[in-house]
């Protein structure tokens, strides 16, 4: 199955490919923003960003929605017919009996924990304009869910905020050099535009994020030579990576990608070479995007009370003979690897502790102008929050160590750190 489906994947990114289309040169439309689930609001991830942006640019849907055929019903709509569905895809977490007993301290026989492995599923689903009848909710005005921020804005917070080095030279040769995790680019004035700048630099920026004090990603970790599989697989991380960050700045360059016979002949012949390398990379540019601008937050759009919401919620998605089979939770987290979603989750976690901190020291200066610093009650429990927000963050930076470490020694779905990171989240 999983085979398959990498199939599936690759064999729609060749298709737009020889007609001339890099499939991930354009993630979504500024004005319309990301693809998102029509039950969660919530952006899809990984592979499934470009899958869903290709469907809506080659239809030409300006709605960011998307759900199955019967959330669609569940939400007063319905499917026009001969409407066609998109593939999605989503890792579900398959459980590994534990083989034979083993000895334990005592002698006895000791419990082995049950193991788990992602195991790639799919789904399918059609966007809100295949259908009728969806509440206006589903058809937001233009702009409504853009994201669009300054270019160097985003640029110089990560640089800034623990990035790698940047230094201009002079010449024709934008590269990253892993052992001194050093950004080398030409001179802005060498560039025709300012997208074509800020393009190339996210494409470098995507392949910092891959340092051992990072992502730890093998493409940069344990570089082999040019022309590998395991160099194309990071190649291609750092193009999505530019091209997510390129539409969250609003940056629509031709000179950003490639799109000449021999830029998408090699990338044809890489797809063919490898079926799971758009999902690996995509999922790879999701995390690494992130770490570059941060997160995607969940939004302020209040999906309206129907009466499908009494019904039962579980997603779903169609089976090839058109029934309707619950789908597992997580879809929008598609493309990210047990590894991947922890350290998400961690990441999240970590700014969410960030924000409480800065919300203690308003509280610290408005107590000060109102003359309560010096109630000392309230003192104490004020340092305590102080404590607890700083445990947290420290907390947090060990259990990411803890899975990076683990991840280190393993490939790309090792799933040892992430039991190590919660355990080291839990007893801290």
């Amino acid at each position: 199955m999983s085979e398959r489906i990498h199939e599936l994947v690759t064999e729609r990114m060749i298709a737009a490919l020889e007609r001339g289309v890099v499939p991930w040169r354009k993630p979504w439309q500024p004005a319309t923003g990301r693809p998102r689930s029509m039950t969660t609001a919530q952006p899809y991830r990984g592979v499934n960003v470009f899958l869903l942006a290709l469907t809506a640019a080659e239809h030409g849907y300006s709605s960011p929605f998307w759900g199955t055929y019967r959330q669609i019903g569940e939400n007063g709509g319905q499917v026009r017919r001969a409407e066609r569905s998109t593939l999605v895809v989503f890792f579900k977490q398959h459980q590994i009996p534990p083989q034979g007993e083993q000895a334990g301290p005592d002698g006895q026989p000791a419990e082995t924990p049950v193991r788990t492995m992602p195991v790639l599923r799919y789904f399918r689903v059609f966007n809100a304009e295949q259908a009728d009848g969806l509440p206006a909710q589903f058809h937001p005005e233009p702009g409504t869910f853009a994201e669009i921020a300054e270019p160097h804005a985003v640029l110089d917070a990560y640089l800034r905020d623990g990035g790698p080095r940047l230094v201009h030279v002079v010449g024709d040769r934008a590269d990253y050099d892993w052992r001194t995790d050093t950004i080398r680019l030409p001179r802005r004035e060498q560039f025709r535009t300012p997208d074509g700048y800020y393009g190339t630099a996210f494409h470098e920026c995507g392949h910092s994020t891959g340092h051992q004090s990072r992502l730890a990603r093998p493409g940069v970790v344990t570089f082999d030579h040019f022309g590998s599989e395991r160099y194309a697989r990071e190649e291609l991380a750092a193009e999505m990576t530019s091209a997510i960050l390129c539409a969250q700045t609003g940056i629509d360059s031709p000179e950003t990608f490639g799109n000449s016979a021999s830029y998408i002949s090699s990338w044809l012949r890489a797809l063919r070479d490898d079926k799971k390398l758009v999902i690996s990379a995509a999922a790879q540019a999701q995390r690494a995007s992130q770490m570059v601008a941060g997160p995607v937050w969940p939004c302020g759009w209040a999906r309206p009370s129907l009466p499908a919401d009494r019904a039962r919620r579980e997603t779903c998605h169609i089976t090839g003979n058109g029934a309707a089979q619950p789908a597992p939770p997580g879809a929008e987290l598609a493309g990210d690897s047990p590894y991947q979603a922890a350290l998400a989750a961690l990441d999240t976690f970590g700014l969410v502790v960030g924000d409480h901190g800065q919300a203690i020291q308003t509280l610290e200066a408005q107590l000060t102008a109102h003359g309560l610093d010096r109630d000392q009650a309230l003192t104490a429990h004020i340092q305590a929050l102080r404590g607890l927000a700083s445990q947290a963050r420290s907390t947090a930076d060990q259990a990411r160590q803890v899975l990076v470490d683990h991840h280190a020694a393993g490939d790309e779905y090792h799933t040892s750190g992430v039991d190590a990171g919660a355990s080291a989240f839990r007893n801290t």
